[in-house]
């Protein structure tokens, strides 16, 4: 927040309790968070750089370990190693003993990046032999461990992009769906969402809902993109039922709705732009799904003051109309037509949502 808009604030919060919308103590409590802003903004940068200071500093590590492996002897590189391991943990546990919580996390990032190298490395000093992505999988519950243990958020996050990737790496070399990513990432959000992690929510999130989209390409007999725009629809309408009802569990109902609205306009542009054996007329068809439910989406975030969801929606909406004049390139006078009608339907859509907030302010005036 700048400095000009706490001036601002300075100067109309008097203002505002002499006309009696504001309270005095609502007054001082809004300059007191405004003022708590600036040293908690400058906390994140810190804990930013230094999480990327020991991504850097564990590569390095790394890198020269890996030039000079076979130099050193068998005994030397596993005491480096383990040397390494708990004198990154060791630091950990004592930054967090003194409150110099943001450089913590920093150093348990940097013992589960040291405990992922060590896992390759000893397998090839030992020639282990087995599946590589069993390695990363080994690498990713040692990160959470450590994480869990140690409190750090950023290796529990870790530890959720390893097992991505190491459902990822199994479902190429299998090339069907690998099914047991499923419950890895359970355990893995469950730990995300019991820590209160925010972010690593938020990345799970788009995580399953990049796994639920592959299904319409990995499940045998693809595509299956039908199948993922109706997983979608079920998602989203469990989330809208729980903020129509008002069972707020969190921000779940929330992220329920907008994991579903992107898993659905996924299948959707699917349906229209990869299989390519879809007639026109279905193609439009679809096309209008998505920008309908691209409007009420908007709509919907706007309402409830869901930026996400609007920001997504307002996406899906520009995708679908350049990916629709694309796949509509060779009959102009059909996409013209379908252009005009679409934004007539948005017009109309848009007048619609204004008579309705209109007659809604005119109601809450009678009402006053």
């Amino acid at each position: 927040m700048s400095v000009s808009y706490r001036e601002k604030l300075a100067e109309d919060l008097p203002k505002w309790v002499d006309a009696g919308w504001v309270r005095p103590e609502g007054a001082a409590a809004i300059l007191a968070e405004v003022s708590d802003e600036t040293p908690s903004r400058q906390n994140r940068i810190v804990g930013i750089l230094s999480i990327l200071g020991a991504v850097l500093i564990g590569a390095g590590a790394i890198s020269f370990i890996a030039a000079n492996w076979q130099e050193m002897p068998r005994l030397f590189r596993l005491g480096l190693m383990i040397s390494g391991l708990w004198a990154a943990y060791g630091a950990g546990a004592l930054l967090f003993q003194r409150g110099y919580d943001v450089f913590a996390h920093a150093a348990v990032l940097l013992g589960s990046v040291v405990f992922g190298a060590s896992v390759m490395l000893v397998a090839q000093m030992y020639h282990i032999h087995g599946s590589p992505p069993d390695a990363v999988f080994v690498w990713a519950a040692g990160a959470l461990l450590a994480g869990l243990l140690m409190g750090s958020n950023p290796s529990l996050v870790l530890s959720l992009l390893l097992v991505c990737f190491w459902g990822a790496w199994e479902t190429q070399l299998a090339e069907n769906v690998f099914w047991p990513f499923m419950p890895a990432w359970a355990v893995v959000a469950a730990v995300l969402s019991w820590r209160d992690c925010d972010y690593g929510v938020k990345l799970a999130t788009l995580a399953i809902g990049a796994w639920i989209v592959s299904l319409g390409y990995t499940l045998p007999g693809q595509p299956h993109n039908d199948l993922v725009v109706g997983i979608g629809a079920a998602i989203a309408g469990c989330g809208l039922a729980l903020e129509v009802v008002g069972l707020r569990v969190g921000d779940y109902g929330r992220l329920a709705v907008g994991l579903g609205f992107c898993i659905a306009v996924a299948g959707l542009f699917g349906l229209q732009f990869i299989d390519w054996h879809q007639e026109l007329s279905s193609v439009i068809g679809y096309a209008v799904v998505v920008l309908l439910v691209s409007v009420a989406a908007i709509a919907w975030g706007l309402r409830t003051h869901d930026l996400t969801l609007s920001r997504a929606a307002y996406v899906a909406f520009a995708i679908e109309v350049v990916g629709l004049y694309a796949r509509t390139l060779g009959t102009l006078l059909n996409t013209s037509l379908f252009f005009v009608g679409a934004g007539i339907g948005v017009i109309v859509l848009a007048l619609l949502a204004f008579w309705l907030n209109r007659q809604l302010s005119l109601r809450t005036g009678a009402k006053s």
